[in-house]
């Protein structure tokens, strides 16, 4: 059985020492055995419980959802559905968000093509005032 200390873990497991030091803290990993000159040792599990970790995230799940994931895996467990009915939630997210952001890329199109119109939206020309931005469409600067 593969055993390693926490500089050792980290390096294998890609990530930084401060990093552990923070999963651990969060109650994201258990609590590691120690050696006779009291320093931790880490099991395979725990490699492989950050592969994981680092999977949850790269999928957009939060540390508080991998938390309370990991904390009902601790007891009865987690049933498939129940797990599927989660990734459902946050994909309808993502897609709440992809919309949001779609919203905003067109309202910046949108300003991006008053900047440059003769007679802008109403406004897009106080927001020029604001920013003390004067001349032709094409000579438009930014007073510094």
């Amino acid at each position: 059985m593969t055993r390693y200390l926490r500089g050792e873990l980290a390096k294998a497991a890609g990530i930084n020492i401060e990093t552990l030091r923070y999963y651990e803290k969060q109650g994201l990993l258990p609590e590691p055995e120690r050696s006779a000159a009291g320093y931790r040792i880490y099991s395979q599990e725990t490699l492989t419980q950050l592969s994981m970790i680092h999977n949850a995230k790269s999928c957009g799940f939060t540390l508080r959802e991998i938390r309370k994931a990991l904390q009902k895996s601790a007891g009865p467990g987690i049933a498939i559905s129940e797990f599927a009915a989660v990734i459902d939630r946050k994909l309808a997210a993502i897609d709440r968000e992809i919309v949001r952001r779609e919203r905003t890329k067109t309202m910046l199109a949108d300003l991006k093509r008053n900047l440059f119109l003769s007679s802008p939206h109403e406004g897009v020309r106080e927001t020029l005032q604001v920013l003390g931005m004067t001349g032709s469409p094409e000579n438009r600067d930014i007073r510094c």
